[in-house]
């Protein structure tokens, strides 16, 4: 009998750790992921604007800052779907969001990039989407078919 109450009691145990374990956004800087899976449950998150490399066709890079353009840009991203951008602390305008697979928006099946597309609360047209390589505190949203390549890079806060 004391067996079966020592055994009872440790699975009660292991069931109450299981079941009060802390969801974690531990996710390595050192490679930032696209992972389905993973940018659903770290994206929700505030990111301010960093900085950019931005590359011409045909020419060089060159890095924008919030100090060599004076502008500031952050979007907050929530829970329940709906993305908060700011300009310069300015909120500009509240819209959805929508995370999905690359091959279901773009015409090219062979992606199959993870991507953010913000959705036009008014319209509901698309406004922007992006690939977001994340990590617990920064990130990179990339649009590979911009004509002028942009590497947006993030602080999450």
């Amino acid at each position: 009998m004391k067996t079966t109450n020592t055994i009872n009691a440790f699975f009660w145990c292991v069931l109450l750790v299981v079941a009060c374990k802390k969801e974690r956004n531990d996710n390595s800087c050192s490679e930032k992921t696209n992972s389905i899976d993973i940018v659903k449950r770290i994206l929700p998150a505030s990111y301010s604007w960093d900085y950019s490399i931005v590359t011409y066709p045909g020419s060089n890079s060159f890095i924008e800052t919030p100090a060599s353009t004076g502008m500031n840009y952050k979007y907050v991203f929530n829970k329940n779907g709906t993305v908060s951008y700011y300009e310069n602390q300015v909120l500009k305008t509240i819209d959805t969001y929508n995370i999905d697979y690359e091959f279901k928006i773009s015409t090219y099946p062979a992606d199959s990039s993870t991507v953010v597309s913000i959705i036009d609360k008014q319209t509901g047209q698309r406004k922007e989407f992006f690939r977001p390589y994340l990590c617990n505190d920064s990130a990179l949203f990339y649009n590979p078919y911009n004509s002028i390549d942009t590497k947006r890079y993030f602080k999450r806060n």
